[in-house]
């Protein structure tokens, strides 16, 4: 009898710290079009959405002090990372960057279980601390904007015009190996031999 009593003890406790809901499938949430890079697709339609950590990482195309505006500022929020539209750059005397204005979605504290319930009409705790695991703000689906962002809390940018000169770059020096492996093919040709 004691073992059983023992045995339910655990078995409650067990219950009690596992969490209830079903992991953090977030599969709908995303479809909804409300985080931070979904906005940011929507000024700037080539950003790539990056998978995971190192493709993040590989987005820096950009020194940070080199920021401008229409660039994407990069932030390391400890679980998540955060991408806001560099809307101004504010200069120091000398004319360094020192801090940003940015447009974003999706920025500030975790959503509240009573704003939870008012924005999406349901009482369903477990759905709301799912919402909790896969990111989802207050301000989900909401644009909102910051001032004077300090350029030391930005861990990287990703430059549009970079990445387009990047692309162009890259389709230059792949147009110049055709052409080169044309001549090539013709000086073969002329000598006799195809490769």
């Amino acid at each position: 009898m004691r073992s059983i009593s023992i045995l339910f003890i655990t078995i409650v406790i067990a219950v009690m710290h596992t969490s209830c809901y079903a992991g953090c499938n977030c599969d709908d949430w995303m479809q909804r079009d409300g985080y931070c890079v979904d906005y940011i697709k929507d000024k700037i339609p080539i950003f790539p959405i990056p998978n995971s950590d190192e493709e993040i990482t590989a987005l820096r195309n950009k020194d940070v002090s080199e920021v401008a505006a229409g660039d994407v500022a990069i932030f390391d929020l400890g679980n998540y990372w955060h991408v806001a539209y560099v809307e101004k750059v504010h200069l120091d005397s000398q004319g360094r960057a020192t801090a940003i204005d940015v447009s974003e979605m999706n920025y500030g504290k975790p959503i509240s279980f009573a704003d939870y319930k008012k924005r999406w009409g349901t009482t369903d705790e477990n759905e709301w601390k799912r919402a909790l695991c896969c990111g989802v703000t207050k301000r989900y689906d909401r644009m909102s904007s910051r001032k004077n962002v300090a350029l030391s809390t930005v861990n990287q940018i990703w430059s549009p015009v970079s990445a387009m000169a990047e692309d162009a770059d890259e389709k230059r020096g792949n147009a110049v190996v055709e052409r080169v492996k044309e001549v090539i093919n013709q000086f073969f040709r002329f000598m006799g031999r195809d490769l």
